[in-house]
């Protein structure tokens, strides 16, 4: 069944002041003979996005100190300078830093990020930066992290090895880095009524004010970072 992310596009308001309490089924009209379990109130938060720093020793790379967010899984996810021969290096901490500030602004602008978008947004910094092979980047976990979820490398993990090639976290491995849910994804039936003409549908306008500033505070995607359609 199809996925949505639901994103908080606003740093003007504060982590769980925004709740959506109307996804289906919810608890006002739960019936327990034919319905699912209610689910609400969703409270929604910014991403995590702390500046990731490496130590070098010679070609080897690794993080300095333990750190969380979209930084983090970019450098040990998404390629960075072509080496040749279908090698690559990692990115520097400065190129992922850069990347990740770039897709969370291109996020709180509701604007896409499927593949191909993040490619084109990694390659404004590094221009063989892709998500294609050998990066295991997912559009899924960016979304994920953008919603919120946690995504954390401890020190001292290596991101290229001492002959000064990329080393990218295993697809496989992945999700041993994130910790918690990968929250705020839920069924798209699920939020159909809400985002057409509920809680979502007034989150998502730009009329919505939080303390006397009007404009949208929540995006919608799909789970390959195409914008989610409340109409279609």
């Amino acid at each position: 069944m199809a996925i949505v992310y639901i994103t908080m596009t606003r740093t003007d308001i504060p982590n769980g002041l925004l709740q959506i309490r109307d996804l289906y089924p919810n608890p006002s009209d739960f019936n327990a003979v034919i319905d699912p379990y209610p689910q609400g109130p969703f409270y929604l938060s910014q991403p995590s996005n702390s500046t990731v720093y490496t130590t070098s020793n010679g070609d080897a790379r690794t993080i300095s100190y333990s750190v969380s967010g979209l930084s983090a899984y970019l450098i040990a996810t998404l390629r960075g300078n072509d080496l040749g021969g279908g090698d690559y290096e990692a990115l520097t901490a400065t190129e992922a830093n850069t990347i990740a500030t770039n897709l969370i602004s291109r996020m709180q602008n509701s604007l896409a990020l499927a593949s191909a978008n993040i490619t084109d947004i990694a390659n404004n910094t590094q221009a063989d930066s892709s998500m294609a092979a050998p990066s295991t980047a997912r559009v899924a976990d960016i979304l994920a992290i953008l919603t919120g979820a946690i995504f954390t490398l401890p020190a001292g993990h290596q991101v290229q090895d001492t002959n000064g090639i990329f080393t990218p976290i295993a697809v496989i491995d992945i999700d041993d880095y994130f910790s918690g849910e990968k929250n705020n994804r839920v069924l798209a039936s699920d939020i159909a009524v809400s985002a057409a003409k509920g809680a979502l549908s007034v989150m998502l306008s730009d009329n919505f004010t939080y303390k006397g500033t009007a404009n949208n505070c929540v995006a919608i995607y799909n789970s390959d970072g195409t914008v989610y359609d409340p109409n279609a």
